[in-house]
């Protein structure tokens, strides 16, 4: 086994057990967030977020994905240092400039678009984290280009404490949604400086900045600053819009479903982050070894994807009103319709990393402009006319529709892969899906239990998982016992 095996599974396990820890503590307390503020306020406090994000892109334009993957590439080489060093001063300052642009421009946006006094100001208020951001962000590239991902791992874990507990403390003392964006802006700031010191302490300190690199550096981003873009847009448009024509109650019920499905794509992320800086690696060093671990990793991601899909569609009413009570009862219909972009997500994620670390970026960048594109015009014609159904709707088209052009991009690569474990596993959750259908009026969490149970014995029964799973991790296992041998 591997290098690249021993570095993902350091990652992987790390990364999915602090956030898994980090999620499910985030996940308790959105809950609490959105009983607390009652569906107006947990608008108004959506849509401050959404704000936020559709401007976000600005104040990165590319530049972390980018620097994460050149740190990858030049760690290994004899000046290696040298221009990660060159490369951290350019990008750190770069995006500070770009941050106060970002920021005058979102609250230029939020005056403009009529939204009251109290919403500007907690929009102003988010846009000073993105300054922060800046420095965080410039940062952690640099870490996750020497596959430290544990470590940021970690780090987001405390960010994460800190805003829980100061979060908590101001929902407690009556400060609402500001107290939020406050004790947000603390925890960003703790996380940064615990970044900037892991990558001091990797010998790694801002060089010499040259303001003539920094347009090749934009033109070199550019692809990856699309990226973002467009997929900030793609997120959180339709909330921006929702709260101009449906009103503050409206998005708050549509995001209680909303944050529910981004809380479910933890593992896809963790994932993903962790293969990120290693496949980059590896298709450099031994890109022939790259399919095998490609097939793995998407029969695992199905395996977790499709059985929350259909399950969460099955029983979306129950498990709606068990986690924010019978006020968040319109939030059913929107979560049973968003449910289905969990899967979808899980593979344009998954497939668009495997795209940029083949180089092709750029088609990458195509490809999510066109749904992202697709998603915007979809949501100003059908959000005036349908309201919340159309924006769920839009959400679950526009991401199949990217997914369908990945999946077109790699057709070559999809067709030597081997089906037959993804069949097995597809008419499992076929005979799950029945017995939760017919368990759907008890308990919900006797319904999650006895489909999760089945599910789980299906895998096995079928060989979906089994000795090859087991051996595998042996394998990545006894690399690591070799490898800390190798260095004793």
């Amino acid at each position: 086994m591997n290098q690249l095996a021993t570095t993902v599974l350091r990652n992987s396990i790390v990364g999915v057990a602090a956030h898994i820890s980090m999620k499910l503590l985030s996940f308790a307390f959105s809950v609490l967030i959105i009983r607390n503020l009652g569906a107006t306020d947990f608008g108004q406090y959506a849509a401050v977020l959404g704000f936020g994000s559709v401007f976000l892109f600005i104040a990165d334009l590319g530049l972390s994905p980018y620097t994460v993957r050149e740190v990858a590439r030049l760690r290994d080489q004899p000046d290696g240092k040298e221009r990660i060093r060159e490369l951290y001063a350019d990008v750190l300052t770069m995006r500070l400039i770009l941050s106060v642009i970002a920021g005058i421009l979102v609250v230029s946006a939020a005056i403009l678009t009529g939204r009251p006094l109290l919403m500007i100001g907690a929009i102003a208020i988010n846009s000073l984290t993105v300054l922060i951001y800046a420095v965080h962000g410039s940062s952690e590239a640099v870490l996750s280009g020497y596959e430290r991902l544990d470590l940021v791992s970690g780090m987001q874990v405390v960010n994460q404490l800190a805003f829980v507990l100061i979060g908590g403390l101001a929902l407690w003392l009556g400060f609402g949604y500001y107290g939020l964006i406050i004790a947000t802006m603390i925890g960003v700031t703790l996380m940064t400086a615990l970044v900037v010191r892991a990558v001091w302490r990797l010998g790694v300190r801002p060089g010499r900045v040259t303001w003539r690199r920094w347009l090749p550096l934009l033109r070199a981003a550019f692809p990856f600053g699309v990226i973002g873009l467009t997929l900030g847009i793609s997120y959180r448009f339709d909330t921006v819009l929702l709260n101009i024509y449906e009103g503050d109650a409206t998005t708050g019920y549509y995001n209680a479903a909303y944050n529910l499905i981004f809380s479910l794509v933890t593992l896809s992320n963790v994932l993903n982050t962790a293969l990120y800086p290693s496949l980059s690696r590896q298709s450099v060093m031994a890109p022939e070894t790259l399919p095998p671990v490609y097939e793995r990793v998407l029969r695992y991601l199905m395996l977790v994807a499709l059985p929350i899909a259909v399950g969460g569609f099955i029983v979306a009413g129950p498990l709606v009103e068990l986690l924010f009570g019978t006020a968040y009862a319109p939030s059913a219909p929107l979560f049973a319709i968003l449910i289905w972009v969990l899967p979808l997500m899980f593979l344009s994620e998954f497939l668009g990393y495997v795209v940029v670390v083949a180089g092709r970026e750029a088609l990458v960048a195509r490809s999510i402009i066109v749904s992202s594109s697709l998603n915007v015009v979809a949501n100003l014609l059908f959000i005036p006319m349908f309201g919340v159904v159309a924006a769920a709707t839009v959400t679950v088209a526009t991401e199949a529709v990217l997914v369908i052009q990945y999946i077109w991009l790699m057709r070559d690569l999809l067709g030597r892969m081997q089906w037959s474990a993804f069949l097995r596993s597809a008419l499992a959750v076929v005979i799950m899906a029945v017995l939760v259908y017919l368990t759907r009026h008890l308990p919900v969490l006797v319904t999650i239990a006895a489909g999760g149970a089945l599910y789980g014995g299906l895998l096995l029964a079928m060989r979906v998982v089994g000795p090859d799973e087991a051996a595998f991790v042996r394998g990545i296992l006894a690399a690591r016992r070799a490898a800390a041998e190798g260095r004793s």
